[in-house]
């Protein structure tokens, strides 16, 4: 296998470590473990556990940068619920993709690991759902508030469902229709702010 596909490897097997154990939880051993390789390969990857969840993050971050662009294209060329029920498809799929992604950035905001910050003020250095709003609001077409509160707000709602769903296994108890889901956040979302 290449150098660059073992990477690829132990990056994949470190995510599923640290989303289960977080940052603190985790020993190089039971990364070794995960991805079937000795310590001594994955310190010839990295040279540390940090450099590790710091290529993790990065390899995350270029995942919702790359949803971002998609996001801020489909703006362009739909109506209000258009966008949104697009967009709420959007934020599930990465979810139900991609279950992981939650667990580690709760993980490492409630360990106070310092890439917990490099992240989320990468993916607050520029928020297309508050740019959308803002010119929304601007044509007359949405009520005026805060676009950046309006957007937490959407989101806010998808990332709760998220949440209660897969991290405390809420699914087990009720499964919901997930066309429902989305048309009933956006209708809630705008309801509110045409009012």
């Amino acid at each position: 296998m290449s150098r660059d596909g073992k990477r690829r490897d132990i990056i994949r097997a470190a995510i599923e470590v640290f989303a289960r154990n977080g940052f603190r939880g985790t020993t190089t051993r039971d990364l070794a473990s995960h991805a079937e390789v000795n310590e001594a390969i994955i310190f010839r990857h990295f040279n540390t556990k940090q450099e590790l969840y710091r290529a993790i993050l990065e390899e995350k971050l270029k995942q919702v940068q790359a949803s971002r662009d998609e996001m801020e294209q489909r703006a362009a060329s739909c109506d209000d619920r258009q966008f949104l029920v697009a967009l709420g498809h959007q934020i599930l799929d990465r979810h139900e993709r991609d279950t992981t992604f939650m667990r580690l950035l709760l993980f490492s905001a409630l360990e106070g690991h310092e890439l917990a910050d490099m992240f989320l003020a990468a993916i607050a250095a520029r928020d297309p759902l508050a740019s959308y709003l803002e010119r929304r609001m601007d044509e007359g077409a949405l009520r005026r508030m805060d676009p950046l509160l309006a957007a937490r707000a959407f989101v806010g709602m998808f990332i709760c469902f998220v949440q209660m769903q897969e991290i405390f296994s809420q699914k087990k108890v009720r499964k919901f229709d997930r066309n429902e889901v989305v048309e009933t956040f956006v209708s809630i979302f705008l309801t509110g702010m045409k009012s």
